[in-house]
């Protein structure tokens, strides 16, 4: 039996862009910072699926080795998101790693009540700040 080859496409019809960051520590654990820009206010699944593929690759990307935080901001994101958003990597929820969700101050109100309160903040040295501290208070 023989089988026809389709031609796939792991393009996305999004308009979602993206930055990545790296940050240290003191004690040299990797920060991840990834910044999202949507300038429309529709999201499609295309959205979705971009912010969960980028946010995953970059938490299983070995640099010297895989991040230990990741800072995820989405300031310049103009749709509201939910907690149904894949928006925060399974593999740094799981082992309990620190997160932070950077969001615009005006909605700051809004995702308190979505997302876990700690996780968030509306500054990325805020952000970058807190996680050094945390991380490095283990072995000092």
């Amino acid at each position: 039996m023989s089988y026809q080859q389709q031609s796939v496409s792991l393009d996305l019809d999004t308009d979602v862009t993206h930055q990545c960051f790296l940050h240290y520590t003191r004690d040299e654990h990797l920060i991840g910072l990834i910044e999202f820009n949507k300038p429309s206010y529709i999201l499609k699944w295309g959205d979705l699926e971009y912010f969960r593929r980028r946010t995953e690759e970059l938490s299983v990307m070995p640099f010297p080795e895989c991040i230990n935080a990741m800072i995820v901001d989405i300031r310049n994101v103009q749709a509201f998101l939910d907690n149904e958003v894949p928006i925060l990597p399974w593999r740094l929820l799981e082992e309990e790693c620190p997160v932070r969700l950077v969001v615009p101050q005006e909605r700051l109100e809004h995702y308190a009540g979505l997302f876990e309160p700690t996780w968030l903040t509306t500054d990325v040295d805020t952000a970058i700040q807190e996680i050094r501290e945390f991380m490095d208070m283990f072995v000092h």
